[in-house]
């Protein structure tokens, strides 16, 4: 069939297009996920060094 090397070379073209749109969106993602868990960590890190100086505090008393 005549044009078959050309919708061969259109059809990998596109599927490496998509590949490369989902691997963007992956590694976005990720990188998104990943600075909301760093943020949390601090915020229980925070929140466990508030506790520890309240607790202090009491004991002292």
């Amino acid at each position: 069939m005549p044009g078959t090397g050309r919708s061969e070379v259109i059809f990998v073209a596109a599927m490496m297009i998509l590949i490369l749109i989902l691997s963007i969106a992956a590694v976005y993602i990720f990188f998104r996920t990943y600075k909301k868990e760093m943020r949390d960590k601090e915020l229980r890190k925070q929140a466990k060094d508030r506790d520890a100086e309240t607790a202090q505090v009491e004991s002292d008393v």
